[in-house]
């Protein structure tokens, strides 16, 4: 009789064992498909004070900025990785549209640190906005199809490294390569590892209207993006979630969560002023 109980509490706690083991996977899996990125722009900010933060807050992924890699960039990826935090390095300027030689530098010192340092990045991302050029309003139609062009370059030269870009919501404009044309936001999700969408709004609701576009064509295709969101002050006060504070905005992003699919992503700009938001 006392070998049946015995027995019987054995059986039972392996069972929730087990249960506790499954549950746990199951939890980690899900977690690991809904990515939560931050853009990380200074990186003179105090590092252990942001990554606890940044935790706290269940980021799992940061673009982080630096002019330079070195021993503190191996060290912060060091840092991050232990939270369970992947890390791309973030770049851009919109001259590197027209002055393609500029960027190779920068694939160079990337390539160089990958091959030196034990805490490498995940990938590159890329912030290169061409409504920044000061030439835009006059060469708007030159200066997308050049941007999409060297998104095209970089692919197929870099084939080995994880490319993701930054793109405006309203990057529709009709581009021709190779006698194919289509908006240009459908070349730059083609040709890179995932795209994140500024899609700066202060509903989610509106966050997802703004990228329905590019949400559709990336379904379709089997491609992810990011959907992402402005902390900062702006005098647009319907591009961020500033003046609405943390609580609201992290409630809309639960909705926001709800109406994307599993492996698409929300990333918040940028670490600082999600900080400081009230």
């Amino acid at each position: 009789m006392k070998k049946k109980i015995l027995l019987s509490i054995i059986f039972s706690v392996f069972v929730i064992a087990l249960i506790g083991i499954v549950a746990k996977l199951y939890l980690n899996s899900k977690g690991s498909e809904e990515t939560f990125s931050i853009w990380w722009w200074d990186n003179r900010i105090d590092t252990t004070t942001y990554l606890n933060f940044a935790e706290d807050n269940n980021i799992n992924e940061i673009y982080y900025y630096s002019s330079s890699l070195d021993d503190k960039t191996n060290l912060f990826i060091e840092q991050a990785n232990s939270k369970n935090i992947k890390v791309y390095w973030l770049i851009g300027k919109y001259e590197w549209i027209e002055d393609n030689s500029l960027l190779d530098e920068k694939f160079a010192t990337y390539i160089a640190y990958q091959n030196e340092y034990k805490n490498k990045f995940e990938g590159i991302h890329i912030d290169i906005e061409p409504h920044q050029h000061p030439e835009f309003k006059s060469r708007r139609q030159e200066l997308i199809t050049k941007y999409v062009e060297l998104v095209i370059a970089l692919n197929n030269k870099y084939k080995d490294i994880k490319l993701e870009y930054d793109i405006p919501f309203w990057l529709d404009d009709k581009v021709t390569i190779d006698d194919i044309t289509k908006p240009a936001y459908e070349f730059v999700i083609d040709n890179s590892s995932k795209v994140t969408v500024m899609s700066y709004r202060d509903s989610a609701n509106k966050i997802y209207d703004v990228a329905k576009e590019e949400i559709e064509y990336a379904k379709v295709n089997n491609k992810t993006l990011n959907l992402s969101v402005e902390t900062s002050q702006n005098e647009d006060d319907i591009v961020t979630f500033y003046e609405e504070g943390k609580d609201y905005m992290m409630n809309e992003l639960s909705k926001l969560r709800d109406m994307i699919p599993k492996n698409f992503g929300i990333a918040i700009h940028h670490i600082k002023s999600f900080y400081e938001l009230k």
